[in-house]
Parts: structure tokens; C-alpha cells; sequence
């Protein structure tokens, strides 16, 4: 089976590493830009293998899995192929991991080890992950390997933010561009992995995901996932109070994070939840068996409530459109609690029988 199999998407930038490969026109370094969660670092992974393999077929994309390449690769253990990453729970990529610690400088880390000669009949693979998260001492450090890479070493930057990095950096580099993946690919990565319990969250995940496989994980996490079940729940119910909807939320959000940025990127998932309730049950008028039913059923009730209304399509379209609204708050910094009892509480009186929307 090809080492390439189950990785998703990038069939471009696959063929284009093939034909590179064939006219032995590979440069020294290259950096991968693109969204998170899409596959970056996987693919240079498969392509270090490809490279430090001695036994390739007529693909020269793919690895046997089988020789003194291969196997110590598959093992974690190649001595010529090296990796470097921000650390969890870190924001920056320290400098030690490039040149060595302080009393170590230029005795250890990435580029020293780039440095040594590579073993007989194979080449030193290195991938710098998460590029753009070097400080300038970092990235200054980093410069010299780049400026004069030794022979027979090829390195992979990989980085989601073109602009954090330092233009010496990115001129010494072959930029290669990564999109974001088909919903349909995330769907399945989902289910592959048994991220999600059915298919309906996978449906659902996939959606929202805007084509990262890190943003569905997140959007799966057990704190985010109950609180969206308590949104949906509320929010197909047929009276609720939307200042107490919204206490319960920021509560669940606290639970989460009490860290501003991190609220601040959760209160946005929420506000997109709504959104998407609120298309889902769009479509359920237009399709009255479409696939929301499933990964959203609580649309169920939610029409048929709000089919009593005058206008009922010009209310959902009412709901949405103050929702987009609230999202747009945020953006501009306007607090979370604020924006949350704002909009909920809009929503309640929007949705009350006795004053439906004009």
C-alpha cells in the first residue's frame, strides 16, 4: 500500500515533488504554508521517508518500508532524519532546539546536528515545524543553515503564517502553498481516526471545520461539545430565556478557559453553533429531509414551532442576521458576556409566540 494513501488532498503538490524528484532539481529548502490542521506536517513526513528510502520504485514519491532507510524512519530512530517543533503548551520554538543551550551553543539542536555527515549513500531530512513561531533570536540563529546549507541536507520549514516570518527566511526558501481540505476529507479522517462517536458528528465537525482537521478536533472536544448540546437544547425549546441561556454558557466557557483569547475564540464557536442551527432549520423548510435532521435533529421541533409565525422564513433570516451581528462584536472586542446576553436575549424575544418578527 503507498505511504501515501492516507493522506488527504494535495495531489498537486504530491505530482509536483515527483517531477522535482525525477530531474534531480530538489532544492535545499523548502517552506509549506498553509492552514492548520490540513496535513502539512504529514506530508513532509512521507516526503522525508520517500527521500531517505534506498529502495524506491518507479514513483520515486514512494518508500519500500522494508530497507535500512525505512525501517529505523518508521521506528523514530533514523539518525538522518531530524524534527524540531514548538513545544505543547509553548508559543514560541526555542532557541535552544535550533543551536543549543546557552552553554552549549553551537555544540547541539537542529543545526549542528544538520552539520554532521549524513550516513553513507543517504542525505540529512530535517522539518522545522511550526516555522513561524521563532522570535527574531530564533529566526537570526536559524539564518546561517539557511544561507549555507550542508550538502546533502534538505530542509522542510512548515509554517501557517506567511507574514510572521523573517523575509530572509522565507527568500531562502521554495514556497510550496497548501489549501485547505474538502469537507468530505475531514469527514472521513474523522471516522478513520474514531475521533467522533457517530457519523452525524462527523457530518457536523467536518462542516464547521473550514477544512482543518485541527479545528474539527477542537470542535469534538467533550467541554465545547456540551455545550453546544446545551445550545441546540434551549434553543428548540418553545420559550427561553435568553439571559439565562447565556449565563449557562459563560459559565461552560469559564470551565473551558478563563484566559481572554481563548474566550474569545470559544465565544465565536458558539455564535457559529447558532448560525448553523439556524441554517440547518433554513434548510429544512426548503428540503424537509435534509442531512441537518441528523447531525442537528433539534431542528425538528424548531420548525415546526416556528411555522406558526407569520413569516417564517423572514424570521430565521431576522435570527441569522443578528446572529452574523454578534459575531461581528466580538471581532471588534466588544466583551464576551456582553456580546452573549445581548444576542441570546434577542433571540428569546424574536422567538416569543406573541411578538413574532414583522
Amino acid at each position: 500500500m503507498s505511504i501515501w494513501t492516507s493522506l488527504r488532498g494535495h495531489a498537486e503538490q504530491q505530482e509536483m515533488f515527483r517531477r522535482t524528484i525525477r530531474r534531480h532539481r530538489l532544492s535545499q529548502a523548502y517552506l509549506f504554508v498553509g492552514p492548520e490542521g490540513i496535513g502539512k506536517q504529514q506530508f513532509a513526513r512521507r516526503l522525508a521517508q520517500s527521500l531517505l528510502c534506498h529502495n524506491p520504485g518507479e514513483d520515486p514519491l514512494e518508500a519500500c518500508g522494508d530497507c535500512s532507510g525505512c525501517k529505523p524512519f518508521l521506528a523514530g530512530a533514523h539518525p538522518d532524519f531530524l524534527y524540531v517543533g514548538c513545544p505543547e503548551g509553548k508559543r514560541e520554538l526555542p532557541i535552544a532546539l535550533l543551536v543549543g543551550s546557552e552553554e552549549r551553543r553551537g555544540q547541539e539542536g537542529l543545526c549542528h546536528d544538520l552539520s554532521l555527515a549524513p550516513l553513507p549513500g543517504s542525505r540529512k531530512v530535517a522539518i522545522v515545524d511550526d516555522a513561524d513561531t521563532m522570535n527574531d533570536a530564533s529566526a537570526n540563529s536559524f539564518l546561517k543553515t539557511l544561507e549555507e546549507p550542508p550538502d546533502r541536507a534538505i530542509l522542510f520549514l512548515i509554517a501557517s503564517n506567511l507574514d510572521a516570518l523573517l523575509p530572509t527566511i522565507r527568500s531562502r526558501c521554495q514556497l510550496v502553498r497548501f489549501s485547505s481540505l474538502e469537507t468530505s476529507d475531514i469527514e472521513k479522517l474523522l471516522l478513520e481516526q474514531n475521533l467522533v462517536e457517530s457519523e452525524a458528528d462527523a457530518k457536523f465537525a467536518s462542516a464547521l471545520s473550514e477544512g482543518s482537521l485541527s479545528t474539527a478536533r477542537q470542535l469534538l472536544e467533550p467541554e465545547l461539545r456540551e455545550l453546544r448540546k446545551l445550545l441546540y437544547a434551549q434553543l428548540a425549546q418553545p420559550a427561553f430565556s435568553g439571559l439565562s441561556l447565556s449565563k449557562l454558557l459563560l459559565e461552560g466557557l469559564a470551565k473551558i478557559s478563563t484566559e481572554t483569547p481563548v474566550q474569545r475564540i470559544n465565544g465565536q464557536w458558539l455564535i457559529r453553533f447558532t448560525v448553523e442551527f439556524f441554517r440547518a432549520a433554513l434548510l429544512r423548510f426548503n428540503t424537509p429531509s435534509n442531512d441537518s435532521d441528523q447531525s442537528i435533529p433539534e431542528v425538528i421541533p424548531f420548525v415546526t414551532r416556528v411555522q406558526t409565525f407569520p413569516d417564517p422564513l423572514g424570521l430565521i433570516g431576522q435570527l441569522i442576521d443578528r446572529t452574523v451581528d454578534a459575531s461581528m462584536h466580538i471581532d471588534q472586542n466588544v466583551p464576551v458576556p456582553a456580546t452573549l446576553d445581548a444576542l441570546y436575549d434577542e433571540l428569546s424575544r424574536l422567538l416569543r409566540p406573541s411578538t413574532p418578527s414583522r
